[in-house]
């Protein structure tokens, strides 16, 4: 057997291996939470009507952790990535796990999402400015902000999409199999092998967590994928095996509708940083499709029209890249405004917004 076709069989004999470990570990912490009430209890911001456990997005991080941490032994040479992974994800899986335990304030995990992003800068060094088209000479200071500001919004930008059965798990096991496979073949194995890890990994726990849901995510399960993929998004930049521009396009469905909505909120005098049901996809649901169908819908875009678009983005490699950038938000951008992201709709749900609807009344506006 060629060396090239043994490499793909061992590659797929572990992503059954990953998927199956994380698929039973993460029917081993719902166990857990049964007998514990580790349960997300639903209430008039929440997609789902029955208690359901929480924290299976432990066995993604527990799963994924333990393979690049392996990665890192056999693999010294991408060493300095591997490691800004398991610190940058350690203070984020620590936080999300405080978090899904005792609700902590919302600028103490700020507070260590600015570190982890701290971390990313320092371990990134002097290839920060690589990250940047040399026309912007974005350098110093600059350019350190940038970056921060990617990775803090990457890790709530996640976090937020993960509203409905499927969708965060999902999307991790698209970006994992659709950019890990750019990396592989541009040369970057092990960059491709860390992208294989979160695809298998989620896509163990989706087992779980498709419609109707066992046990939801959480969020240290979404926050850490969100900093795992700015990390992945650097290091496929600097080294120029999955150009930035792909890894925009593939995740064009989570940033448009997570900016548009955070937008549209801040235009709007309504505060975006509190819990709310006003995402597309919220909307989507609202007009009385299934959390199936929603996330099935979302998959069918990003596999028939994005990761088009992310290849021909490679395949161009030169300015011309902002042309399938571009095709791949602007519809979505439309999606968007059709669905009303950002806009808090009357469903009969929302005690806050009756109230300041009362309230306009009232008032005689």
């Amino acid at each position: 057997m060629p060396q090239s076709d043994s490499a793909f069989v061992y590659t797929i004999i572990g992503f059954i291996l990953v998927a199956g470990w994380s698929s039973w570990l993460t029917g081993w912490i719902r166990s857990i939470a049964l007998k514990r009430g580790v349960m997300d209890v639903p209430n008039e911001r929440s997609s789902h009507k029955q208690p359901v456990p929480r924290g299976g997005g432990l066995a993604i991080v527990v799963t994924s952790m333990v393979g690049v941490g392996v990665l890192a032994v056999f693999r010294p040479g991408a060493s300095q990535w591997l490691l800004n992974i398991l610190i940058s994800g350690g203070l984020i899986v620590a936080i999300g796990l405080l978090d899904d335990l005792f609700q902590l304030k919302k600028r103490i995990r700020i507070t260590i999402h600015i570190l982890a992003a701290v971390v990313i800068v320092l371990y990134v060094g002097r290839n920060l400015e690589i990250i940047f088209p040399r026309a912007l000479e974005v350098t110093g200071p600059v350019a350190i902000t940038f970056v921060m500001l990617y990775v803090i919004w990457n890790i709530n930008s996640y976090n937020f999409m993960d509203g409905i059965d499927g969708l965060a798990g999902g999307q991790a096991v698209f970006m994992g199999v659709t950019a890990g496979s750019i990396a592989t073949f541009n040369g970057n194995p092990t960059l491709g092998m860390v992208y294989y890890l979160m695809a298998a990994s989620s896509l163990g726990f989706l087992r779980w967590n498709w419609q109707p849901a066992k046990i939801f995510m959480g969020d240290m399960g979404s926050t850490f994928i969100g900093v795992t993929l700015a990390v992945l998004g650097i290091w496929g930049k600097v080294t120029s095996t999955v150009p930035l521009t792909a890894f925009l396009i593939l995740m064009a469905v989570f940033y448009t509708d997570t900016t548009y909505t955070v937008i549209r909120k801040v235009f709007e005098r309504d505060n975006p940083t509190k819990t709310h049901r006003d995402f597309a996809f919220h909307h989507a649901i609202r007009k009385g499709y299934s959390h199936a169908k929603v996330t099935g819908g979302i998959m069918l875009i990003n596999f028939s029209w994005l990761l088009p678009l992310a290849v021909l983005a490679v395949l161009l490699r030169s300015n011309w890249s902002i042309v399938p950038l571009a095709l791949a938000y602007l519809p979505l951008l439309y999606s968007a405004v059709y669905l009303k992201a950002g806009q808090r709709l009357n469903d009969g749900q929302d005690p806050e917004y009756l109230a300041k609807k009362m309230g306009r009344k009232h008032s005689g506006r």
